[in-house]
């Protein structure tokens, strides 16, 4: 499969990006490349799966009880929220409370899954406050990182900042790159073992070459000197977008690829699409990990989706426990 990824990546050679001019330069030769992927030879990865858990939502048990189930599925490494808010910290006068954090991370190990950590977001006290990326590294990052050293050795530094701003990031590659190497200094001053993933933008392909230009002047201001992984979102099925610009600049960033978001509402549809497009993402970009969004939808405690629109593996709603074909496919393989 990696033989794919070089041909393609030779293939792609004739491709000029002008990002600085805001326009990008595309021979008509390589748009036809998506219909030489042939995944009729080529295995599912599953040993590069790994899921997204929002553990604030309990409405399918415990987070020990939706951990031990996930390892059922033959998944041990998961990607959950830390969020700086108020149940962290009230005012900025509060001392934090790590009590679901240490659940989080208390559960895991019970579980055996290993965490990717989200330090995302501010308290509604902090927007407004033009010194509020040193409140979250000194009130949040550091002390977050510091109280699991050893136990999560992976952090990344929020997510999708060019939309999800809390009104404090203004959305630019610029502004996220000074919020990730004050958290990246952070970090390695306190565990220098931990591993740091960038934020992605937004689903990759949706807008056009816009998430392509936002990741890639995040490369070339200098990503790999402050995050050791890079990490994309990719939703739907434009893969000829990923061939002609995602290589390029995969190759251009040379680290480590996670793929930390994909996925597909509804439970019928799951199944067919997680087979088809694991395949693609391994032939096209040749990931490390790749991370199905989601295993219960919604981070709000008590909130459920109908099985129809849930990106869920599993959701509760109606008060009934509802699994994925997806879901029953990873139980039973």
């Amino acid at each position: 499969m990696k033989s794919l990824f070089l041909k393609l990546s030779t293939a792609l050679l004739s491709v000029t990006f002008l990002f600085s001019a805001g326009c990008i330069k595309v021979p008509e030769s390589a748009t036809n490349l998506e219909g030489s992927l042939d995944t009729d030879n080529t295995s599912v990865p599953y040993d590069k799966l790994a899921l997204n858990m929002f553990p604030r939502n309990q409405t399918a048990g415990d987070t020990l009880s939706q951990m031990l189930d996930i390892r059922s599925l033959g998944i041990n490494r998961i990607r959950v929220n830390f969020w700086f808010d108020t149940s962290y910290m009230t005012f900025s006068s509060s001392v934090p409370d790590f009590r679901k954090f240490d659940d989080v991370v208390n559960s895991a190990g019970s579980a055996g899954v290993e965490i990717v950590g989200i330090l995302a977001y501010v308290p509604g006290w902090l927007v407004g406050d033009p010194n509020w990326k040193n409140v979250y590294i000194n009130n949040f990052v550091i002390p977050v990182v510091a109280r699991y050293a050893g136990q999560v050795h992976y952090w990344e530094i929020w997510n999708e900042p060019d939309e999800i701003t809390f009104s404090v990031l203004d959305g630019s590659a610029e502004d996220y790159f000074s919020l990730l190497q004050m958290a990246s200094d952070a970090i390695r001053l306190i565990d220098p073992s931990a591993r740091i993933v960038s934020a992605a933008s937004v689903n990759i392909v949706a807008d056009g070459i816009a998430k392509f230009e936002w990741t890639n002047q995040l490369i070339d201001m200098g990503l790999s000197r402050y995050a050791d992984i890079l990490n994309i979102h990719t939703y739907g099925g434009q893969y000829e977008e990923l061939i002609i610009l995602g290589v390029p600049m995969v190759l251009k960033a040379n680290m480590p690829l996670w793929i930390t978001e994909f996925g597909k509402r509804g439970h019928g549809n799951q199944l067919a699409y997680f087979e088809d497009t694991m395949k693609k993402l391994e032939l096209i970009l040749s990931p490390d990990r790749i991370y199905w969004y989601t295993y219960i939808e919604s981070a709000v405690a008590d909130e459920t989706r109908s099985a129809d629109s849930t990106y869920g593996l599993v959701t509760m709603d109606g008060g009934s426990r509802q699994e994925s074909e997806l879901y029953t496919h990873l139980k039973n393989r």
